[in-house]
């Protein structure tokens, strides 16, 4: 059985800094002219998505063309300044019980952890290792780099993990942690289960409507999330909803 973890916001908070080095990368690469070419990180809407789809946003809000090789040089860009910010900032930190949780998932012996994130692989990575996780506690990860959008990273993830683990798992068997209305949508559109916690931007309230199968305030009861995970690992398969 898998359970896939997001990063930003599911795992770790940083600050801001990932808009912001975003923000940085473009401006580097193409300086502004106006003032008003600049973004403003704080404005950006980047919850749920993925890394290629906000860096083509950018581009299009400034009116540059999205090119394969305008993305490798952004890619490259935002990944060495992000990494200087973290030396210089040190922002990013682990949220509460979410450690606990992928470590108690990875030596769980019917359990799999991974990772399905919008990060680009490098800059997610990145994060993940600047809160202080062990990177070895997941098996894999499925990256923002890979899809066209949100709902195409859990069949990747089914697919890696059959091949690695040479055994099918059904999408009802894995579940994705996540805490935007994105992560539930991904989930529930591949007939996957989904445990929604309102660690991220997106509060209780504006969580519930989106009917994820276990809504947690946070992972800080390592209780509850066991607790959750069988809760929805018992449910059974469903019809994927569109």
């Amino acid at each position: 059985m898998l359970i896939l973890f997001d990063i930003d916001g599911t795992l770790l908070r940083s600050g801001g800094v990932g808009p912001r080095s975003m923000c940085m990368a473009l401006q580097e690469l193409h300086p502004s002219r106006h003032e008003g070419d600049f973004v403003d990180p704080e404005k950006m809407d980047t919850a749920g998505s993925l890394d290629p789809l906000i860096w083509r946003k950018l581009v299009d809000q400034r009116g540059l063309e999205a090119t394969d090789a305008g993305h490798t040089a952004f890619r490259e860009t935002y990944g060495a300044i992000l990494a200087n910010v973290f030396e210089a900032e040190n922002p990013v930190y682990a949220l509460p019980g979410a450690a606990e949780a992928v470590k108690w998932v990875h030596e769980h012996s019917d359990l799999e952890a991974a990772l399905l994130t919008g990060n680009y692989p490098e800059t997610g990575r990145l994060k993940v290792k600047a809160a202080g996780f062990d990177p070895d506690l997941f098996r894999f990860g499925v990256w923002g780099s890979e899809a066209d959008g949100r709902r195409g990273l859990p069949p990747i993830a089914m697919e890696r993990a059959i091949a690695m683990f040479e055994r099918s798992i059904d999408p009802h068997e894995t579940v994705i942690v996540g805490d935007t209305p994105a992560d539930v949508d991904c989930a529930h559109a591949n007939g996957c289960r989904v445990i929604a916690v309102a660690t991220g931007r997106f509060d209780l309230e504006q969580l519930r409507p989106h009917e994820p199968d276990v809504l947690l305030p946070d992972l800080a009861d390592l209780t509850r999330f066991q607790d959750a995970v069988s809760e929805v690992l018992a449910a059974g398969p469903f019809e994927p909803r569109h």
